[in-house]
């Protein structure tokens, strides 16, 4: 009997790829123009999801660690554009300054704008959305792939103590 794969250390590898990725387009577009789309925070978490999709999972467990690298990606990208947008509007700064401001004042970012985190949550749930609808039909196709042949037909009765002349 073989052992079926459940996709999950491939799973976390692209999920965590395609999170750092997503995370670095959503600073990018921040820094580049200024604003924090909203969009663009969703779409990190539908990367994310599409990402995972791609190892045909079948552990539970995905779906959750997609809605958790969805939330930490769009969270992170959120981090990177404001310490671009710090570095920009204070030139002289550097990275790691800029940096530490904006980790020690992230309270403040949030107060500022409620809304950002929303976004996050609902890059979360587009993650999981993706990834445990993936996980339900390997598992059912998996599942139907194991159930037993249907029984063969019957077959005629056979008098066995009937000599037979040949």
């Amino acid at each position: 009997m073989t052992q079926q794969k459940s996709g999950l250390v491939p799973g976390i590898l692209i999920g965590l790829v395609a999170m750092l990725v997503g995370a670095g387009v959503h600073g990018a577009v921040i820094g580049v123009t200024e604003y924090n789309l909203g969009i663009v925070a969703v779409l990190v978490g539908m990367l994310v999801g599409l990402g995972v999709t791609a190892v045909k999972p079948s552990s539970a467990v995905l779906p959750s660690l997609a809605a958790l690298f969805g939330l930490v990606g769009a969270a992170l990208g959120t981090t990177i554009g404001v310490i671009a947008l710090t570095v920009k509007d204070a030139p002289g700064t550097g990275y790691v300054t800029a940096a530490r401001t904006v980790v020690t004042q992230f309270d403040r970012v949030i107060q500022a704008d409620p809304v950002v985190a929303l976004f996050w949550v609902i890059s979360a749930v587009a993650a999981f959305a993706f990834v445990n609808k993936r996980v339900k039909a390997v598992r059912a196709a998996r599942a139907e792939a194991v159930q037993t042949p249907p029984a063969a037909a019957p077959q005629e009765p056979v008098d066995l103590f009937t000599p037979r002349n040949r």
